[in-house]
């Protein structure tokens, strides 16, 4: 459990200074400012973390201005000396930082997005008049004023500026060669000289017109300050430090600061690994209410469902392939849905009358959310690019009208079939990657895309998912989800809006569809299917009579182990014979064929059994819809026996979970979860928007209605409801863990899901710029008790032949098959860092001092940003060739995982009593760690996999159905969209998109470049 402490801190990553008149500094600390004296010494807390400030500056009269987070977006503030009489400069909707008095102490310079792109502003402070400085296409940002307060010194995209009150800009340091990048600039007190910080991979210097002042430093990516006219007070090495320009050594400025670590006291959600008890389905998935409102289609335990209202679910299919997004055709006799039993993800239509099917697409990618256009001649779908098409049902052909977007949601029909909408991410800057969701409409015709907001300005799609926008069949009307409320929207025939959204009604609402006649609104709240009102909003709940069993195994198997290794030895035993009763292990024996009477045998003498691997960070279903049935199996393939969802679309979640522990899905055990709470902006397609305590309040009733098995807070969501969401998360006995080193150990989460990733301030707490941690962090996470979840997202020890040679790889899709071989195309042999000079090397060994000093780490991957299955060993690889023996690592992936989730007496370990998850590798994993990936079997709850059975649904052809006399299967693109229609947004231009889908998520993209 995450422990109350106090920890004191003589180091610091990323802190930021500022002097004083009377000569002491100001120094941001892990959110919070503290006063260190002249000369250095025991620090003086001034803020409270609640206030998460940043980028401290001291007035000429000792005033303090700094960026704060307090109400979820960044703004200017202000405080007196002693940090009391906090007060908000700024306001509104979009992002203010990085402030800095002028000389006089009468206006404060800072950058904003408020413009469309990061721009230099001033705020006069006696009268709150802001002045733009700068409005170029550009980002402009990281201001500091001249000494006679005319101008103001920024970096301008890659080069360092001025800009003068007359509106004049000039260049002060050109563009540095590729790779190399300038910050924070600072004008000497002569008014000529420029200090900044020039920043390249692992190399972080202070400069001086060009010139550098420092040399192997790490200096921190803030705005130096010149206390003469010749020295300059800086941050860098975990450290506050003064340095001459006219050389010589730096002078460091000590400190002590106290942290004090909040922790929690709870009892964890139990797990039941045994229970046959039949449960009620909540994983009702994408339900669509039919045209003529009488009857909803769903998918729910791996499976299509098709229920008359008031009647029982009668099921459409059963088979072990992955159905989803089924639509109703326009007069309700059809249903459209993808399936991968060809292989991959393909458009199905059936008639539900007859049950025969024709199979519309074959393309070489996952088409799904399929729709069909109002007078049923075309269907739109989309693919796990994101891009957009359409279908001509009569004949075939298939164009494309939208190229690749980041994360779309589905698409929808306007009643004239002249444009559609959908979900799209509106981007506020090219500095950060957030925005909001908003609609987006495309001209069928044309490909012109307008985005329309859901609300005010600044509103923003619950998800890009399953929440709309949903065109209502007459036209007039769109109907989405906004702040985790139902709302319907007037709208032209176009989809311009005519009017603002109106709510519905007050309840918790996920993936709406609309009745043919566009009186009634069919949607999910909390787990029930309600159906209401347009209009009214009175809603009833519509009986869903569908249970599910857990299938536990039964029967008793002996697995013959040449060597095995029960996860705390370490040594392997010899010649074992592992006995499992229904899914426990009831005896390890040496082995004797005599006991093996009676007994099913898993014959494993040449191979190694060892504990089930463990992937602690995944979302699993990002891509789930692409994937299909592969996704389990490549982790089962791969040895993973668990997965720990730190964020999914919940219902696609919660069916999930419901589809394997049923055994109707195959795939290792689920620990499912939805959506991460975010803040006001958003990224990704399944981050849950919020505004006020209100919206996360809403947000925590899905959580336990829903039965989350853990809960992540996302980037932009502020310290105070950080707190909330921690709380209410311990009480229901779950973990709840975020981004954030600090503020999070500081209102009580249990830890952090990466050391470093994408980051609000645009810098981490935990690493630097050049892939550094000091002592600040291992001493935090260790004396606090929090854990720290690997997500190395590496393939660098990965090895080309072994790869290339790997008999699973036809398990992986076309598309993730040719990107895995295009990342270890390289590979020939092992990296070699015996300095640790690289950030991965430095990365990995960070998590190694934190689990010396009483951390604990977790490995995880972030699936599917990185390879399901695979990307838990390499992890593994790069932690034992960067210093972790492999003992070590893989109790990362095995013991700390059940340690963590409170289910290590039933876990982790393989042991009479336990549940039987192993696996079997080739070689000895504790000397080879390549071994551990070598797997041959896999044993989950005591049902055995063997790879060839994993393997065999994507390696025999599965013969598709066609209807007598229908056309083939669309098999190619006939047209692509036009390019141009992309201009309007840059976001949306291709290599935008191809950078976000590349993006891993890290904190620093030059550290992990992909």
């Amino acid at each position: 459990m995450p422990q109350t402490t106090n920890v004191t801190l003589d180091e610091g990553t990323n802190l930021a200074v500022a002097a004083a008149p009377d000569g002491s500094l100001v120094m941001d600390l892990h959110g919070m400012l503290y006063r260190v004296p002249e000369g250095g010494g025991k620090a003086e807390r001034l803020t409270d973390p609640l206030l998460e400030t940043a980028r401290p500056d001291v007035g000429p009269d000792g005033r303090l201005v700094f960026q704060s987070y307090r109400d979820g977006r960044f703004h200017v503030w202000s405080a007196d000396a002693d940090g009391s009489n906090p007060t908000q400069l700024t306001t509104g909707g979009y992002d203010d930082r990085e402030p800095r008095w002028s000389p006089d102490g009468e206006h404060v310079a800072f950058s904003s997005d408020r413009g469309g792109t990061y721009d230099i502003w001033s705020l006069e402070i006696a009268t709150g008049e802001l002045t733009r400085w700068t409005s170029g296409p550009g980002q402009e940002h990281t201001p500091s004023w001249s000494p006679d307060g005319e101008r103001v010194v920024h970096v301008a995209d890659a080069t360092i500026a001025a800009a003068g009150r007359d509106g004049t800009t000039e260049v002060l340091v050109p563009a540095p060669a590729a790779g190399v990048t300038l910050q924070a600039p600072a004008m000497a007190p002569d008014g000529e000289r420029v200090a900044y910080v020039e920043q390249q991979g692992t190399r972080s210097d202070l400069m001086v017109d060009g010139e550098p002042v420092t040399e192997g430093s790490d200096v921190f990516l803030f705005t130096p300050e010149w206390v003469d006219d010749d020295t300059l007070l800086y941050s860098a090495d975990g450290k506050i430090r003064q340095v001459s320009t006219d050389g010589g050594e730096a002078e460091e400025i000590p400190f002590s600061a106290t942290v004090r670590l909040r922790g929690a006291d709870y009892r964890l959600k139990e797990h039941d690994f045994d229970s046959r008890a039949r449960s009620q389905v909540k994983g009702v998935l994408t339900p669509q209410l039919s045209p003529d409102g009488r009857s909803v289609v769903f998918v729910a335990l791996n499976d299509l469902w098709l229920m008359p209202i008031g009647g029982r679910p009668r099921q459409l299919t059963d088979d072990a392939f992955h159905e989803v997004n089924p639509t109703f055709s326009p007069d309700g006799r059809k249903l459209l849905y993808s399936s991968d039993k060809a292989g991959t993800e393909d458009l199905y239509l059936r008639d539900l009358r007859s049950g025969s099917e024709r199979r519309l697409t074959a393309l070489d990618s996952a088409e799904v959310s399929g729709v069909f256009s109002p007078d049923g001649t075309q269907v739109a779908f989309q693919d796990q690019r994101g891009a957009t098409y359409v279908l001509d049902v009569a004949s075939g052909s298939v164009r494309e009208l939208v190229p690749s977007l980041f994360g779309p949601g589905r698409p929808s029909w306007s009643a004239d079939g002249k444009t559609l909408a959908f979900a799209a991410v509106k981007q506020y800057s090219q500095r950060f990657r957030e925005g909001t969701s908003q609609i987006l409409t495309v001209d069928v015709a044309t490909g012109e895309q307008t985005f329309h907001p859901p609300g005010d300005a600044h509103d923003s799609l619950s998800t890009r998912g399953d929440d709309g926008p949903v065109w209502s069949p007459d036209g007039t009307r769109m109907a989405f989800v906004v702040q985790s409320t139902l709302r319907v929207m007037p709208v032209a025939a176009d989809g311009t809006p005519t009017g603002p959204p109106r709510q519905v009604n007050g309840e918790v609402a996920d993936a709406p569809s609309w009745s043919g006649d566009s009186r009634r609104l069919l949607y999910l709240s909390n787990g029930k299917l309600r159906l209401a009102d347009a209009r009214t909003g009175r809603a009833r709940t519509l009986s869903v009579p569908l249970s599910f069993r857990p299938e536990v195994a039964r029967g008793r198997t002996i697995v013959h182990a040449g060597a095995f290794w029960d996860g705390e030895q370490k040594q392997l035993r010899r010649d074992v014979d592992i006995t499992v009763v229904d899914n426990r292990i009831r005896s390890i024996a040496r082995h004797d064929r005599r006991q093996h009477r009676g007994a099913q045998v898993v014959d494993a003498s040449d191979l190694t059994i060892m504990p089930g691997l463990m992937d602690s960070h995944v979302h699993q279903e990002y891509e789930s819809r692409f994937f299909g049935d592969r996704q389990g199996r490549i982790n089962l393939a791969y040895g993973i026996t668990s997965t720990l969802s730190v964020g999914d679309q919940v219902y696609r979640a919660i069916e999930d979970r419901e589809a394997l522990d049923s055994g109707a899905r195959v795939g290792p055990r689920f620990y499912a979860t939805g959506e991460p709470i975010d803040g006001s902006r958003v990224y990704y397609n399944f981050m849950r928007p919020t505004k006020s305590d209100e919206d996360v309040a809403r947000e925590l009733t899905r959580v336990k209605a829903l039965d989350y098995d853990f809960l992540k807070t996302y980037v932009r969501l502020p310290a105070d409801r950080m707190k909330t969401v921690v709380d209410f998360a311990h009480r229901l006995g779950l973990r709840s863990e975020s981004h954030y080193l600090s503020p999070g150990a500081l209102i009580g989460q249990d830890g952090t899901t990466h050391l470093a990733a994408t980051q609000r301030l645009g810098f981490a707490r935990t690493i630097t710029a050049t892939g550094r941690s000091y002592e600040d962090v291992p001493t935090m996470y260790g004396k606090g008790r929090r854990n720290v979840t690997t997500t190395l997202f590496t393939s660098d020890f990965l090895s080309r032949d072994e790869i290339a040679s790997d008999p699973r790889l036809p398990l992986w899709p076309s598309w993730k098959r040719s990107a895995i071989l295009d990342s270890v195309a390289d590979n020939v042999t092992d990296p070699s860092d015996p300095g640790c000079a690289t950030a991965p090397c430095r990365e990995v060994q960070t998590m190694k001092r934190i689990a010396d000093a009483g951390g604990l780490v977790l490995v995880g991957t972030d699936a599917p940003l990185d390879s399901p299955g695979l990307g838990v060993h390499a992890n593994l690889q790069e932690m034992v060739g960067y210093g972790w023996s492999p003992y070590d690592a893989l109790r990362a992936a095995i013991v700390n995982p059940a340690r963590y989730l409170g289910v290590a007496d039933d876990v982790g370990t393989l042991e009479p009593g336990k549940v039987a998850d192993l696996i079997g590798v080739r070689g000895n994993p504790l000397r080879d760690i390549d071994a551990a990936a070598r797997v041959e079997l896999t044993m989950v709850g005591g049902r055995a996999h063997t790879r060839d059975e994993l393997m065999r649904p994507f390696t025999t052809r599965a013969k598709a159905p066609k209807a007598p006399g229908a056309p083939r299967p669309a098999t190619r693109v006939s047209e692509r969209a036009d390019r141009a229609v992309t201009r309007p947004y840059w976001w949306h231009d291709p290599r935008v998109v191809a950078e976000a889908y590349a993006h891993a998520c890290d904190a620093y993209d030059s550290l992990h470049p992909h």
